[in-house]
């Protein structure tokens, strides 16, 4: 009793001596961190981020994108912060700001909008988090929630490290439905003082509620959950009455009119890597190169390939079953059959065979774990290791209908071929001006987008599911 008096003492000496003002609100919030320890913060994390996630290498994009923030920020609640905004190179269709004032749109998201209003848009609702100090208040919940049983723990408050570990899970969480409405009614009130029409942001919705939609279709395909941008963004119609309510309140705010041109947009996003980075080797129709590996991979007809920074996977129709490739560094010298016998674990190896692909070392067997039975293959190229891993998903699907396939892909591997090496040149959008006679459809099928390029075709260009194209107008194309 004694000790879980002394806790609730904490904890209202915690609740009334952590209150801040607000800088959006002027009243007073709960937040257990001042504005010292959150640009710190901000520090910290943004150098993690920068770690794992490249920036995109075109100084005219991350130029303009810094320029088209500043705008904003410059006349947001927090104007006192230096605001770094950067283009990340990931096809990811995504945004999301730190503590602090660093904020990030991937060249993903950046590929399907289609107006400098839809830029204002996306980086007016992140500053609107880093204004409204959203991150700061889910941290500080975080940690209240945790106080008890960390004090309890340590007997003396929690950790730095254990601090840290809430802090960056909290981020993670992502935001609240309210927050979220918070950030558009911040971000479409600075489109408006600067001059944009907050209306920008119903056409980035919409963007994003189209992709939300083709999302879910892909996940049935793939047998896996929908990717979506997030927060309100996906969450909601452009159609919402509360939304709707926040453009307007941000119209009547709106001194300064100027009408952005679209085309300088466009004519900035020109030339854009489009889908994979050459450092993450490049998907053609049902093949993968990479250049820096020296390789290529191909992929049974209907399969897909799916591309990641960390690893490849081939992945069956509905999911059914995968075969993953991850590489790691050889550090011993031994042989393919040798480096899986030492790293494979528990479980029975059967149908082993040792083997040639082209020049390289490989080695490949069925292992049953007593769940399952899978495909694995080891290839050694270049002082690398090559682990191939294919497993079944459904309940009740065998190995053996699959396994055909799973060696297709693990004998397709070779280095590149002479004639090869333009194919690891990464797509970029052009823009294209509509002939008579173009549909989607017949851009399509002369189009290098591998995996459904009609949808992301009409995706680009606002379309989808449906639109049809008139003679003359401007459209985002792949080459």
């Amino acid at each position: 009793m004694r000790n879980l008096s002394l806790l609730l003492s904490l904890w209202g000496l915690l609740f009334f001596s952590a209150c801040s003002v607000n800088p959006v609100t002027g009243e007073r919030d709960f937040v257990l961190i001042s504005e010292d320890a959150e640009l710190e913060m901000g520090r910290t994390y943004n150098a993690q981020v920068l770690q794992y996630q490249r920036p995109y290498e075109v100084a005219a994009v991350q130029n303009y994108v810094q320029l088209v923030g500043d705008s904003l920020s410059e006349i947001s609640h927090r104007s006192n912060l230096v605001y770094r905004f950067t283009v990340l190179d990931s096809p990811d269709v995504n945004a999301f700001a730190l503590p602090g004032g660093y904020i990030y749109i991937n060249r993903g998201l950046m590929a399907y909008l289609s107006s400098e209003a839809e830029l204002a848009a996306v980086l007016g609702h992140e500053i609107g988090h880093v204004t409204a100090r959203h991150s700061v208040k889910q941290i500080s919940q975080a940690q209240l929630l945790n106080l008890l049983s960390y004090a309890v723990a340590t007997k003396a408050g929690t950790s730095a490290g254990d601090l840290a570990n809430i802090a960056s899970g909290a981020l993670l969480a992502g935001y609240g439905r309210d927050m979220e409405l918070q950030a558009d009614s911040l971000g479409a009130e600075y489109m408006a003082k600067v001059g944009y029409s907050p209306r920008g942001m119903l056409d980035t919705i919409s963007v994003l509620k189209e992709h939300e939609i083709y999302s879910k279709k892909v996940s049935l395909r793939r047998g896996s959950d929908p990717q979506t941008y997030h927060g309100i963004f996906s969450s909601h119609p452009t159609t919402d009455k509360r939304l709707n309510e926040v453009i307007t309140k941000a119209e009547t705010l709106r001194q300064v009119k100027f009408e952005t041109d679209s085309v300088k947009y466009l004519k900035m996003i020109e030339g854009m890597v489009y889908g994979d980075s050459e450092a993450d080797g490049i998907r053609r129709g049902n093949s993968f190169y990479h250049k820096d590996m020296d390789i290529r991979l191909m992929a049974p007809e209907d399969w897909e390939i799916i591309n990641s920074p960390n690893s490849l996977i081939f992945n069956a129709p509905k999911g059914e079953a995968y075969l993953r490739l991850s590489v790691i560094d050889q550090v011993r010298k031994e042989s393919p059959k040798e480096y899986l016998t030492r790293t494979i674990g528990r479980g029975q190896v059967y149908q082993e065979k040792e083997m040639k692909l082209g020049v390289y070392e490989a080695y490949t067997a069925l292992l049953n774990n007593g769940y399952n039975t899978s495909r694995v293959a080891i290839v050694f190229k270049d002082k690398k290791i090559f682990t191939f891993y294919g497993t079944t998903v459904v309940n009740g699907l065998s190995i053996n209908a699959v396994d055909k396939r799973f060696q297709f892909i693990v004998n397709s591997f070779r280095s590149l071929k002479e004639t090869e090496k333009k194919l690891v040149e990464p797509l970029r959008l052009k823009l294209y001006k509509v002939r008579k006679g173009d549909t989607y459809s017949s851009l399509a099928k002369r189009s290098p987008i591998p995996f459904d390029p009609e949808s992301k075709l009409r995706l680009l260009n606002g379309d989808y599911p449906e639109g049809n194209l008139q003679k003359g107008q401007l459209i985002k194309i792949v080459e």
